[in-house]
């Protein structure tokens, strides 16, 4: 016998109240909208599902996708819809409430809540942190999701998956998001559970006698110089001993310090030094008597102190 929606009712009464509170309808132009939005997201666990069944109200109501891709509704029990797209779920729905139990069911089936294809972010991006996929997305997407690079955004992303095979990488250069560009190695396809690192660039630290010290980073791979950090570092102050600033370069055993004539750079008497990431760009100060013995320990103690509270 097949049951009409005025029917519902009772059926539900005579079987003991077994179903919850009715969830109330929403607007269906609403529901059509987000359907149409949803068609390319394949369900997955976690995923809350809502349930419009129209006209009957006692079987419209939010669902959970279990871990093995199945959920459990009225009348027909265990339905798996895991994998699916909100179309095809619905589609599932329509026969199987067909079967001897509603004439001509009009079912939509929308996502509430995503939950099954998350993708981290991590690295040079505002706000690192999981996001959820809502169906097939480019890279330049997932990236929107972190409300874009930040300032100190480096050359490469990383996209890292699971495989069968082991750990697969794609690389692609920041510069292809920045200018749009349509090739897909720029751009490249992200799947759930996929991890993208944003590499930060390169950091030069000016500190010392300088206007505003601190770390600078390397602008779309351009090469910094001692002129462009001096410059970038708002100037001298008048108490640098500019003619005895030093770069401080490498850590450690390795670290070895290079005598720098500022001045004479910015009075173009000599040539412009080119820097290289995590140089210190140490311009002592005239008055401080044994600069030259412990300028590297300063430095490199103030250069600290720059990296803990801006990074």
């Amino acid at each position: 016998m097949r049951i009409t929606p005025s029917l519902i009712g009772w059926t539900l009464l005579l079987s003991g109240g077994w179903l919850a509170a009715p969830a109330a309808a929403a607007d269906r132009p609403e529901r059509q909208a987000a359907l149409a939005a949803n068609t390319g997201y394949r369900l997955g666990p976690g995923d809350v599902l809502d349930i419009l069944v129209f006209e009957v109200e006692e079987l419209s109501k939010p669902a959970v996708i279990s871990p093995d891709g199945t959920v459990v509704l009225p009348l027909i029990g265990v339905v798996e819809l895991g994998g699916l797209t909100t179309r095809q779920a619905a589609a599932r729905l329509r026969e199987l409430y067909s079967d001897n139990l509603l004439r001509d069911p009009q079912i939509a089936v929308n996502v509430k809540e995503y939950h099954s294809q998350p993708v981290t972010v991590l690295g040079a991006v505002a706000k690192p942190g999981v996001y959820q996929l809502r169906g097939p997305r480019r890279l330049s997407d997932v990236i929107a999701l972190a409300e874009g690079l930040a300032g100190d955004a480096g050359g490469q992303i990383t996209v890292s998956r699971a495989t069968a095979a082991g750990e697969e990488t794609i690389a692609a250069p920041t510069a292809g998001l920045l200018s749009f560009s349509d090739r897909p190695e720029n751009n490249p396809w992200v799947q759930a559970h996929d991890t993208i690192r944003v590499s930060k660039a390169g950091i030069v630290y000016v500190v010392g006698e300088v206007g505003r010290p601190g770390g600078f980073p390397f602008k779309d791979q351009e090469q910094l110089t001692v002129l462009k950090a001096i410059s970038l570092a708002e100037g001298l102050r008048r108490t640098a001993a500019a003619q005895r600033s030093r770069i401080i370069r490498g850590r450690g055993a390795g670290q070895e310090e290079i005598p720098v004539r500022v001045r004479d750079i910015l009075d173009g008497r000599a040539p412009d030094l080119a820097l290289v990431p995590n140089d210190i760009l140490f311009v002592p100060n005239s008055q401080a008597k044994g600069a030259m013995a412990r300028g590297a320990e300063a430095a490199l103690q103030i250069a600290t102190g720059v990296i803990i509270f801006r990074r």
